[in-house]
């Protein structure tokens, strides 16, 4: 989740690809010579930066085409990934409290443009102009409260209350809408304003309204404490570069601002319902994907719990990664191309699995490096 490092892996992953596109209209897979070797070289990065265990899922129109698990699930154990574990998503999780904050939208009972305050008491003056479009686009001005802590804040359980004090803690960064700066603030109001809309928590809300519709049953907050079939060890290192056990983050000081954990299959099941109606209308979904806008025309890339960023100069692309103690991964969806590729991988920080990364979605896309 952590804002600063969410721009370094998004820039490393939409920038600098300059091959041509080799994409047919009915997509085909790589040979498996070229997979096979996408696959070594994925391994060996993993391998340079200590990554334990990772996972990559190419689908299409919400169908697996390719999976591939790496490395190990649990270390001190010994257990493999396999291609049904589960992993925690950080920040990708965004994209399902917009898409519940989206349905009630849809549906009249709330607006994007209602200030916070109309849902929300007991907030800081100079917060109650917000409204919740402002929130969705990053553009509300409300401080980070993970940048104004680490990310140590999210080892405790916080009360809606506790991280309001903590945002409120630092002056607005700007005037309401602006400017722009990511703000996990955000999706942590909005996901309060969605258990204020529904009377329940928003746990609850996701599984009726989106996991349960679409079958998507290894898909829930990452409660520590709680059993989780196939659930991934998370890892980061210390100061030496030993590999150590993540602190575990608490959904209670994360709510929908990165607090699911997901499988490759559940995530087949999503990007399936994201090209049809099932959740949301066309209308709904063109809204979520737009760039937002700074009052001097500056285009933010950034839509509404969504990179909208284009891959390169051939290629469309939406996008998001997610950084959570002990996990990292990346979700990219190509619209024109009608694929998608998901990357899961049980290490925080691991700034140099970026690189593999692109590599192998140029791998997927038919994307030849440049003579």
């Amino acid at each position: 989740m952590l804002k600063s490092l969410k721009r370094i892996y998004i820039g490393a992953l939409l920038s600098g690809v300059m091959g041509v596109s080799a994409f047919a209209a009915d997509y085909e897979l790589p040979d498996e010579v070229t997979i096979s070797a996408s696959h070594a070289a994925f391994q060996k990065a993993m391998e340079e930066v200590n990554i334990p265990g990772g996972l990559i899922a190419v689908y299409q129109n919400g169908k697996i085409l390719h999976i591939k698990p790496f490395g190990l699930a649990n270390v001190e154990l010994d257990v493999p990934v396999k291609e049904d574990s589960v992993f925690e998503i950080g920040s990708i999780s965004k994209q399902f409290t917009t898409a519940a904050v989206m349905m009630l939208a849809e549906e009249g009972k709330l607006a994007l443009d209602d200030p916070i305050s109309k849902y929300l008491g007991n907030l800081p003056g100079e917060w109650t102009p917000v409204t919740i479009r402002q929130l969705m686009l990053h553009q509300s001005g409300i401080p980070d409260y993970e940048e104004i802590r680490s990310y140590d804040v999210y080892r405790f359980r916080l009360t809606p209350e506790e991280v309001i004090k903590i945002a409120h803690s630092r002056p607005m960064d700007f005037a309401p809408g602006t400017g722009f700066n990511y703000s996990n603030t955000g999706y942590f109001l909005l996901s309060m304003i969605v258990e204020q809309v529904e009377a329940k928590p928003l746990r609850d809300v996701l599984k009726v309204r989106i996991f349960d519709p679409l079958g998507m049953n290894q898909t829930r907050f990452a409660d520590p404490a709680a059993i989780i079939k196939h659930r991934v060890e998370g890892y980061w290192e210390n100061k030496v570069g030993d590999l150590i056990n993540r602190n575990p983050t608490e959904y209670s000081s994360t709510l929908g601002a990165g607090g699911l954990l997901t499988s490759a299959a559940d995530m087949a099941k999503w990007d399936a319902a994201l090209n049809g109606d099932a959740l949301l209308s066309a209308k709904w979904k063109e809204e979520m994907w737009t760039s937002g806008k700074l009052p001097d025309g500056t285009d933010t890339f950034y839509g509404y719990g969504w990179d909208v960023e284009p891959y390169d100069a051939n290629h469309k692309a939406r996008s998001h990664s997610g950084q959570v103690g002990g996990f990292s991964a990346f979700y990219v969806r190509f619209p024109d191309e009608g694929i998608s590729f998901m990357m899961f991988i049980n290490r925080y920080q691991a700034r140099g699995i970026w690189k593999a990364t692109r590599e192998m979605i140029n791998t997927f896309l038919h994307i030849q490096k440049a003579e």
